[in-house]
């Protein structure tokens, strides 16, 4: 059960004067003392240069933060969890206690609000937020240790409890040991997915939409006594790795769960974040794909895959529900500019889905949601 007390501070994305930190930039929330959980400072961290840093707010500044009722607190011995919204603030919860914290690293104001029915016991750490993070949505995610809580937070800091995320709690039965998947840090993919990396090292995806969760395996290569405290997406798309042990930074291969030590760091750092998403490069493929979708909002079960080359290929199409079950596939043979068919033959109930479509070398070219209405 000391394990996650081993993973105290969850920082991601802090930005400077309402920009995102620079791509070369990780950020990390650290304190003084190997081993130790007590919170010091948030500070930027250069990519190119492990030991370069700056701090931005450090222990010493005393922030208080005020409730919308007047009432105030201070930032807390022990984070648990944090990340920022796309205007720069820093969202966070302590370990102990049921509040989400918003701080402006400029002007170092903040303030507090009250996280309504959450189940947080202080005697059970089982249930304390250990990991949050922002997904490109713009909207934040913080989930507990056992998985029985899972936020969705807005940029105002309005708070929306999903509830418990069953197919973790399953997942994490099957470790044999529940406090295998505490603690650690959580990053988020460019199409929106979550990746919970416990302090042990294991990895689980984890879908907020429909709450559907695989475990993706565990991290090799990493010293015996390693805890994975922070995790940040590189520029390259590897996961830096950071621990409050005697240990220090290492590079994850996110493909191949392989971890290379990078460098030593002077500091425990309980979490690390950086503006950037896992495969990014994958989105932005997409984006400019040579295939699209139209309508989005289908009435007649008919959509179109547009074609804006003249490639002569097969697309493997197939349309998925929203708690990723394929519901429908089939081939579209595309030879020339222009908009080829696809007739869902009246087998699907009204609702929202993912079409996605690859072509013969296993590509994908299309992964766009539409509505099917009556």
């Amino acid at each position: 059960m000391f394990l996650i007390m081993k993973k105290a501070l969850f920082f991601i994305s802090i930005m400077a004067a309402g920009t995102y930190a620079n791509a070369q930039d990780i950020t990390a929330v650290t304190g003084l003392t190997k081993g130790k959980i007590e919170f010091q400072d948030f500070r930027k961290i250069d990519l190119n240069n492990l030991n370069a840093q700056n701090v931005l707010v450090s222990k010493t500044d005393n922030i208080s933060l005020i409730s919308d009722n007047g009432k105030t607190c201070n930032c807390s011995k022990y984070i648990a969890a944090m990340t920022t919204n796309q205007a720069g603030d820093v969202f966070f919860i302590p370990m102990t206690q049921s509040r989400l914290m918003s701080i402006n690293t400029a002007s170092k104001n903040g303030t507090f609000f009250n996280i309504e029915k959450s189940a947080l016991d202080t005697k059970n750490q089982a249930t304390y937020f250990a990991r949050m993070t922002t997904a490109p949505n713009g909207f934040m995610y913080a989930l507990n240790n056992n998985g029985t809580e899972l936020l969705k937070i807005s940029s105002t800091g309005t708070i929306q409890n999903l509830g418990s995320v069953d197919s973790f709690i399953r997942e994490i039965k099957n470790l044999g040991n529940e406090t295998f998947a505490y603690g650690g840090d959580m990053i988020a993919d460019a199409f929106g997915n979550l990746y919970i990396i416990s302090a042990a090292g294991n990895i689980f995806k984890l879908n907020p939409d429909n709450l559907n969760t695989s475990f993706i395996g565990k991290i090799k290569g990493l010293p015996e006594k390693y805890t994975v405290n922070g995790a940040a997406v590189d520029k390259n798309g590897n996961v830096v790795l950071a621990t409050t042990s005697e240990f220090g930074f290492y590079v994850l291969n996110f493909d191949t769960l392989e971890a290379k030590f990078a460098a030593d760091y002077a500091f425990p750092v309980y979490d690390l974040a950086s503006s950037n998403f896992l495969k990014q490069n994958q989105a932005d493929n997409l984006i400019t794909s040579d295939y699209s979708l139209y309508p989005t909002i289908v009435k007649n079960n008919e959509l179109n895959i547009v074609s804006k080359t003249n490639e002569n290929t097969i697309l493997n199409v197939s349309v998925w529900s929203l708690n990723n079950k394929q519901v429908y596939s089939n081939t579209v043979s595309v030879k020339a500019i222009g908009d080829y068919k696809i007739n869902l033959n009246g087998a699907l109930q009204p609702g929202i889905y993912v079409l996605k479509a690859t072509n013969q070398n296993g590509a994908e070219v299309i992964n766009t949601k539409f509505t099917l209405v009556r």
